[in-house]
């Protein structure tokens, strides 16, 4: 189920009914209007009333109006005070209308208490309420995106409430962000058939339930791990590969979806749905393209489509890093960074294929200069374990393509460099000695 909404009221309770009515035959709330309208016997007081049916709900609209005597109700200040210690700032809603003259507290910032146009007459006031509480849901998610990846917990705990009996934790619009995250730490962690049955199970049992924000996200989601799955790997220390078949139903999927995209000035779902989805683009061409039972030109095609795709996800993190959540959350330092990592080992892989080499040693040192910074940001226990060795894995992996095409490396560097790469790989080894990536570092070293 959807969040419960508490609806606290001044004056009379007939908006209250109003937008309960809409919100749970149109929108599938539950809501809770403040005090015992219904005489229920299991409450002892109108007061004992009110905290209970706070601490069932999960968010609140506030409605002050005034009463007969034109000031507002003190029970609605002593309500909002609870609301906000439960539930936080961004669940409660505040309204007024937006001629009416509400008296409100001296330090109490009026900026707080949203003004409703009901000039369109009967029902303008509860419509309205609705639509500015909906656009409401639309709130980014205000967690550095590394964290959430690192307590990737968090986020497993708030797909598995949002339709259960306890009421959801976060909205439709905030969960379809959290989803696209997961995904991403599923991939980090090594999680992804685990996670793909979590929400594959998520999906059957209550897709018909879904925003089209958080359809997308699952949707995005599975189409990714379906694709990861049908990653192979030719030989000891050869690049990863995907067939014809997983190509083409992720290309697509995806294309598909980047059209389902819907720019949003409310929140940035949509400025991370992009990015995501160009940076998986860039991946699978990419991968599709070091696939060597097809024909040169084909390749080449390819590879030319990657670099595009790479191009096309650093313009849509240009756009995403204006957005102000974003700045605020300092996603710069970690996911973001993280993706511009990926994108730019693509395009040196795609330009160096085409021959392009000046172009793709620019695109190389770019993204050993990120996989450095990611390293040493995340060093000495600030990140999960598993997550630390991910970033060492990538930059030792961009350290080898520039030990093998740089000029400015020395026989001592080289030598140096591979000690390193020798003790991270021992420290690694018992834990996944499987992976293909170790095993091209490791390939590396013994040829060298």
């Amino acid at each position: 189920m959807k969040d419960k909404i508490f609806i606290g009221w001044s004056g009379s309770n007939k908006e209250a009914l109003a937008i309960k009515s809409i919100l749970e035959h149109k929108y599938n709330y539950v809501c809770s209007i403040g005090g015992n309208a219904d005489n229920n016997s299991r409450y002892s007081s109108v007061g004992d009333t009110v905290i209970q049916q706070i601490r069932e709900c999960n968010q609140a609209i506030m409605i002050f109006q005034n009463r007969a005597d034109g000031a507002v109700s003190n029970n609605l200040f002593f309500e909002l005070g609870y609301v906000l210690a439960m539930y936080g700032t961004k669940k409660v809603h505040c309204v007024k209308r937006r001629d009416e003259k509400v008296v409100l507290p001296s330090d109490f910032d009026s900026a707080f208490v949203e003004p409703i146009d009901d000039s369109a007459g009967a029902g303008a006031f509860a419509d309205g309420i609705v639509d500015y509480f909906m656009g409401r849901q639309k709130m980014s998610v205000n967690d550095n995106k590394m964290y959430l990846i690192n307590n990737r917990y968090m986020m497993h705990d708030k797909i598995m409430a949002h339709y259960s009996e306890t009421g959801s934790k976060c909205s439709d619009y905030e969960l379809a962000q959290y989803i696209l995250f997961y995904t991403q730490a599923a991939h980090m962690f090594g999680d992804v058939k685990k996670v793909q049955r979590e929400l594959e199970e998520f999906k059957q049992k209550h897709n018909f339930e879904f925003s089209s924000e958080l359809a997308l996200s699952v949707n995005i989601c599975l189409s990714f791990f379906e694709m990861l799955n049908g990653i192979k790997e030719e030989d000891e220390g050869s690049e990863v590969y995907i067939e014809k078949n997983t190509f083409w139903e992720f290309r697509n999927d995806y294309l598909h979806y980047a059209q389902e995209i819907v720019p949003d000035d409310l929140g940035i779902f949509d400025e991370w749905a992009k990015v995501i989805i160009y940076d998986h683009l860039n991946f699978a061409h990419m991968l599709f393209a070091n696939n060597k039972s097809l024909e040169e030109d084909m390749r080449k095609k390819l590879y030319v489509m990657c670099a595009d795709y790479a191009m096309k996800a650093l313009d849509a993190i240009a756009e995403l890093e204006k957005s102000a959540p974003c700045k605020e959350n300092n996603d710069e330092k970690g996911l973001i960074s993280l993706f511009r990592a990926y994108i730019y080992r693509n395009l040196f892989v795609s330009k160096h294929y085409l021959g392009e080499d000046a172009e793709a040693n620019e695109w190389l040192g770019l993204t050993l200069k990120e996989r450095a910074s990611l390293k040493n940001t995340f060093g000495r226990g600030t990140i999960d374990t598993q997550l630390y060795n991910n970033f060492c894995m990538e930059y030792y992996l961009a350290l080898i393509d520039y030990l093998t095409y740089s000029k400015d490396v020395d026989a001592f560097e080289t030598y140096m460099y591979k000690s390193e790469m020798l003790d991270y790989l021992e420290s690694v080894r018992k834990d996944d000695s499987e992976n293909a990536y170790l095993k091209q570092i490791a390939y590396w070293c013994a040829k060298h």
